[in-house]
């Protein structure tokens, strides 16, 4: 099965009534999609469905991206920046990124749309200090109704940039989910994948989280990191669950051109190898009462597999089902954000792409902000 959104083709068969057994039958005839694999498919499937009703209709999603990291993973092939070399730029970066705020702000007004979920990835947003989260959370609450927020999510990310100070803070603007993202607790890995921060930090920064009030943590994990093995990812995963998040989302390694991971000494699991985390990861994950909720698929992954979002019941990451799935426009603002509109009937998609670099980002922000308030006519 190719494309990056396996599960659409199961909703418009789950909408002619066909049973499971039915919906299967019909993507193996026209897919050949093994049976392990149409399991998982629909099982997300059918956790999306009573979300996919309750999506507003006027709804829309609100991206706002932070392009900074401490450092830059080997893997990584995102538009971001180490916080040591970008340092001098963010205060430019953050003054216009609160002006292309209050651009939306005012174009979503104006069409009555309905602020439905937040979400700040990036890079790592809390890369930013305190003060500059509160800068860009203050002008998120001054330019958008949030009363009918289902979800406020922000990419704690790299647990070596999480502080009490930092959580209190996204604690105050009603941020309600966040990421404790360790990728491995593999220390060796860790150290392979440039990541700066330890196994214990990851433990420490989740707790951390928890002690200040986070009843909704994801961890982020990736299968078939350079010098890992499947013995090393079951370890992982054990320790993950111990901790027992909210989500679990696990990444298979995309070998992306833009990264520098070919020029890493250590091995890099081939696909049998990855096949047996992803088989442990489905094993184990419902068993400790986790259910598939979103599922994508990228190029270049290691043995064609997929990126799996796991959830308990109830703690569904709503943005990721609402991009995935293609149920409401995406807003995003900010270096390298993708802004998707999306018509309510399903029909046509429009994406507007912010300059990926800071820089250009910075240089070009009247333009952006030209554009951006030229597309009220998509809604009407």
């Amino acid at each position: 099965l190719t494309g990056i959104r396996p599960v659409k083709k199961v909703q418009p068969l789950l909408g002619q009534g066909l049973s499971k057994a039915e919906v299967c039958e019909k993507l193996h005839e026209k897919y050949w999609i093994a049976p392990e694999k149409l399991s998982l498919v629909y099982d997300t499937a059918m956790v999306q469905q009573p979300l996919l009703e309750k999506t507003p209709k006027h709804g829309i999603s609100l991206y706002v991206s932070i392009p900074f990291c401490p450092t830059r993973c080997s893997y990584c092939s995102f538009v971001s920046h180490s916080i040591a070399q970008a340092q001098n730029l963010i205060p430019a970066y953050l003054e216009k990124l609160c002006e292309e705020l209050k651009i939306w702000g005012q174009l979503v007004r104006e069409q009555e749309l309905l602020a439905d979920t937040v979400y700040f990835g990036g890079g790592t947003p809390t890369s930013l200090t305190a003060a500059q989260l509160e800068q860009v959370l203050t002008a998120v609450q001054e330019n958008f109704d949030l009363s009918h927020l289902r979800e406020y999510c922000v990419e704690a990310g790299r647990p070596d940039t999480i502080t009490s100070e930092k959580l209190e803070t996204l604690q105050r603007f009603g941020v309600d989910r966040i990421s404790v993202n360790p990728q491995t607790m593999q220390d060796h890995v860790l150290e392979t994948i440039g990541r700066k921060h330890t196994t214990a930090q990851t433990v420490e920064a989740f707790r951390m989280a928890r002690a200040a009030g986070f009843e909704n943590i994801n961890m982020d994990l990736i299968a078939g990191l350079p010098g890992d093995t499947p013995d090393g990812f079951r370890a992982t995963l054990e320790q993950v669950l111990a901790l027992a998040p909210e989500n679990v989302t696990v990444h298979t390694l995309s070998r992306k051109r833009g990264s520098n991971l070919m020029a890493q000494d250590a091995p890099i699991p081939d696909g049998a190898a990855v096949g047996e985390m992803l088989d442990f990861a489905g094993t184990v994950l419902p068993k400790a009462g986790y259910a598939p909720y979103y599922l994508y698929r990228q190029k270049f992954m290691s043995g064609g597999f997929e990126n799996v979002g796991w959830t308990r019941p109830g703690q569904e990451n709503l943005y990721n089902i609402c991009i995935m799935e293609e149920l409401c426009s995406i807003l995003a603002m900010g270096g390298g954000a993708s802004t998707k509109l999306v018509r309510p009937n399903g029909g046509r998609l429009e994406r507007h792409i912010d300059p990926k670099y800071p820089t250009e980002y910075i240089a070009n922000i009247d333009r952006i902000c030209a554009a951006k308030a030229e597309l009220e006519a998509f809604f009407q």
